[in-house]
């Protein structure tokens, strides 16, 4: 673990009198929130497809300071629960809200808002190099297979009809040359079609971040789908918005990399989450999936570190300030 020093400025400023709701929906047990938060968080199970009682919309406003949406879905503006209506009535109520104004984050989506924000996007087009090496992925995260799991009647509630691919997995994406794709493909709503990026180390970065909190953790992964695996090679550097936006973070990674994570952490609807980042070798860095609600395992974490990302949703001063206006990931 490589910790940048500014990073202890923040030990000792947590606001433990904070107290967190989560509203959450398959996503605690083994997720990043839960080790972060932990037994402190008020969690709610929460129904999506279901409107929010009223008595307990009051209830969280009289005993919470702050809200966070946990719901484990790629799209949500359709769903009945209304997560914007209830996040601008939250914040009404003086509650923070942690993830209330993101409602899509399919790849597609993820392509434009990088477009947007003047980052690189590994979107794929069909004029091209005929045996050019591309990635075909499901549109939702995760292969889409907990939206494949939701009953006929929650699918058309969230409007998921058309989004849903029978063909392509979490763990089957394809990677074939553009002159043998069909036509079919490139039009097909439920999947996307990226670039192949690939450097000769097999490294990756993944970058969690929590307000202004940010850990960047170089991994180590031969597989084409690139996972943390544990490789005993990969390395967290941890910092936070203000350094890497000045240039004043020491770690030993690409300065155009933290440029990179700058722009997207301030610029982004997101207050707590993750991206994953391959790169090409030469210093060419292309973010290929957001996580709302990332999965940790069920092992112990680091304390230093959890505690690290919790400043971003306890302490005023280490939370963020989004500049998203325009983002396509709000889905107006």
């Amino acid at each position: 673990m490589v910790i940048a020093d500014e990073a202890f400025d923040h030990r000792s400023t947590d606001a433990e009198s904070i107290s967190v709701a989560v509203l959450e929906w398959q996503a605690w047990e083994g997720f990043l929130l839960r080790h972060v938060i932990g037994d402190d968080a008020v969690r709610i199970e929460t129904d999506p497809f279901q409107e929010f009682p009223s008595a307990q919309f009051d209830r969280v406003c009289d005993s919470c300071t702050a809200v966070c949406f946990q719901i484990n879905l790629s799209l949500r503006s359709r769903l009945p629960l209304g997560i914007r209506e209830l996040t601008n009535r939250f914040m009404a109520r003086g509650v923070y809200v942690i993830n209330g104004f993101v409602q899509d984050i399919r790849k597609s989506t993820l392509h434009t808002h990088l477009e947007t924000i003047g980052l690189a996007s590994p979107k794929a087009t069909p004029s091209g190099c005929p045996d050019e090496l591309l990635f075909i992925k499901t549109d939702l995260n995760y292969g889409g297979e907990l939206e494949k799991s939701l009953p006929r009647e929650s699918i058309a509630a969230a409007g998921l009809e058309h989004l849903i691919s029978q063909d392509i997995g979490a763990y089957r994406y394809q990677t074939v040359v553009r002159k043998m794709l069909p036509e079919s493909t490139w039009t097909d709503s439920a999947v996307v079609i990226e670039k192949y990026i690939a450097n000769s180390e097999d490294s990756f970065y993944r970058v969690y971040f929590s307000g202004k909190q940010i850990i960047i953790v170089k991994a180590f992964a031969p597989r084409i789908i690139k996972k943390l695996s544990g490789d005993s090679r990969d390395t967290n550097f941890v910092t936070d918005l203000e350094h890497l936006k000045a240039g004043t973070d020491n770690s030993e990674i690409s300065a155009t990399l933290k440029r990179d994570v700058a722009i997207f952490v301030e610029h982004t609807p997101v207050e707590f989450g993750c991206i994953d980042i391959v790169h090409d070798g030469q210093d060419n860095h292309y973010i290929i999936d957001l996580n709302l609600t990332p999965y940790a395992g069920t092992r112990t974490h680091d304390p230093f570190l959890t505690k690290f990302l919790r400043l971003g949703i306890t302490n005023a001063g280490r939370r963020k300030l989004c500049d998203f206006v325009g983002s396509p990931l709000l889905a107006e």
